[in-house]
């Protein structure tokens, strides 16, 4: 019976009528609130209300949503108005910046900033700014979650997380995508793929919003329903904007094969018959089956399973991600900087330039490291 849940969340648009029961309304809320993408399910509904019967059992559903409906809609003014805020205090400062994910992908994607809700803001900026801007939002009072120096996290992550000093939400400042040496794609690349948008507002473009969400989806170990359903949609937003031989190119330069594979074949599994208009999306899987594999044990591993909930950065499926990785080298790499990271890393992180202290600063950082994964496997216990 999971069936509408699915369809609800199909960028395909609801042309005939569909027949519906408060039992497959109940159930759709359920998976919706399980994969936090309610408000998308509550629009669909809304915005389509016509094409659902019996109205008494449509209106019925709605009326007994709508509170929950309007606090995400509160939830992403206000998330708005903290976007604006953060941006425009970069901006007098000239650093440019991009909304990457929440309401702007809300908009662009789905047409309506209310059928998306995030607790956090991303925002993307250059890297050769991020020093500036840390010291700028640091004067304005938003606080970072960590006092390691900031070019510690340029060699290792891929963004710095901020409280705002009134609301407590977290403002993510972003200089990349993903884990740098996971990807092939540096933030200067990133910022040949931002465009100005009609009211001079700077966006990312289409071929760059799909490779930033399809890294966004392997961050998050290929789990989240949200971000898939970001993806599908994408597909079909973008059906006639991409020249998808050359998006293709463009996924094996920035080393997103196999992240691609396991992503497209998720969506395959999940909405089955109904991506049968996106073209796009069928024309890019055949190239990329035809040239390449993921494995089959890898597609098993992440297949999407709808009746579960998947905690974030669990360690078994973080640690699987990896092998998501092009390239064997890439996949080993990945794993021996988690205990050996460059010397430049551990000369930031313990502001110490002499390379006479690197073997004592070596054992510091592994024995950081052990402890902290340590910690992480009692927590999961």
């Amino acid at each position: 019976m999971r069936s509408l849940f699915v369809r609800l969340i199909n960028p395909i648009p609801i042309t005939d009528p569909v027949e519906i029961s408060s039992d497959e309304l109940s159930l759709a809320r359920e998976l919706a609130f399980k994969h936090k993408v309610f408000p998308l399910v509550y629009s669909r509904i809304q915005s389509r209300q016509n094409f659902f019967y019996p109205a008494r059992v449509v209106d019925e559903f709605l009326g007994q949503n709508r509170n929950l409906y309007l606090k995400g809609v509160a939830l992403s003014a206000k998330m708005e108005g903290l976007e604006k805020e953060v941006s425009s205090l970069l901006a007098s400062e000239g650093i440019p910046s991009v909304v990457i994910r929440g309401n702007a992908i809300a908009e662009e994607l789905y047409g309506d900033p209310n059928s998306r809700t995030s607790s956090d803001i991303d925002i993307l900026i250059k890297i050769s700014d991020a020093l500036h801007a840390d010291q700028l939002l640091s004067d304005a009072g938003f606080h970072r979650n960590d006092s390691i120096p900031l070019k510690f996290w340029f060699y290792r992550i891929h963004h710095a997380v901020y409280h705002c000093p009134r609301t407590d939400n977290l403002i993510e400042i972003h200089w990349n995508f993903g884990i740098p040496s996971f990807f092939r794609l540096s933030s200067e690349e990133i910022w040949e793929g931002v465009i100005t948008a009609d009211s001079s507002r700077l966006r990312l473009s289409p071929e760059m919003s799909m490779l930033m969400l399809l890294i966004h989806h392997h961050m998050h170990s290929f789990r989240e329903l949200k971000i898939l359903a970001d993806i599908i949609w994408s597909f079909h937003k973008y059906e006639d904007n991409i020249d998808w031989d050359s998006f293709y190119r463009k996924l094996s330069k920035a080393g997103l094969i196999k992240t691609a594979l396991i992503t497209i074949s998720q969506i395959r599994s999940v909405w089955d018959e109904d991506i049968h208009d996106l073209k796009g999306l069928d024309l890019l899987y055949h190239k990329l089956q035809k040239n390449h594999r993921a494995g089959h044990i890898l597609k098993s591993f992440f297949e999407m399973d709808l009746n579960k909930e998947y905690r974030f950065q669990h360690a078994r499926d973080t640690l699987m991600a990896r092998f998501a990785l092009d390239g064997l080298s890439t996949i080993i790499r990945s794993y021996s900087k988690m205990l050996f990271p460059s010397p430049e890393v551990i000369k930031e992180l313990y502001e110490n330039k002499a390379s006479w202290s690197l073997p004592m600063n070596y054992l510091k950082f592994i024995r950081w490291r052990v402890k902290s994964w340590r910690n992480t496997h009692t927590s999961e216990v």
